[in-house]
C-alpha cells in the first residue's frame, strides 16, 4: 500500500542528496577562493594578521568539508540501520 509512495520519497530524497552535493561543493570553492584572495591581499600589502586569519579559515573550511562529506553519510546509514519498524506493518 505504501510502497509506491516510498518509492517516491526515496527517487526525491536521492535528487536532493545530489543537488545538496553540487551545492556544498560550489560553497566550499566559493569559500576557499574568498580565503586565497585574502590571503593574497595580506601578504601583498604586509599584514600578516590577514594573511593568518586567511589560512586558518581556509583550514577551518577544509575540515568542516571533510565532517560534511565523511561523518554525515555514516550517521544517516546508522540512523537508517537503527530505525524501528512501523507500526502499521504486517509481521
Amino acid at each position: 500500500m505504501f510502497q509506491p509512495v516510498m518509492t517516491k520519497i526515496i527517487e526525491l530524497a536521492t535528487q536532493a542528496w545530489g543537488f545538496l552535493v553540487g551545492l556544498i561543493i560550489v560553497v566550499a570553492l566559493l569559500g576557499g577562493l574568498y580565503y586565497v584572495l585574502q590571503g593574497t591581499a595580506g601578504t601583498a600589502i604586509g599584514a600578516g594578521g590577514a594573511t593568518k586569519t586567511a589560512i586558518l579559515g581556509a583550514i577551518g573550511l577544509i575540515i568542516l568539508v571533510l565532517i560534511v562529506f565523511l561523518v554525515l553519510p555514516q550517521l544517516g546509514t546508522l540512523l537508517y540501520q537503527n530505525t524501528p519498524p512501523p507500526p502499521f506493518q504486517a509481521p
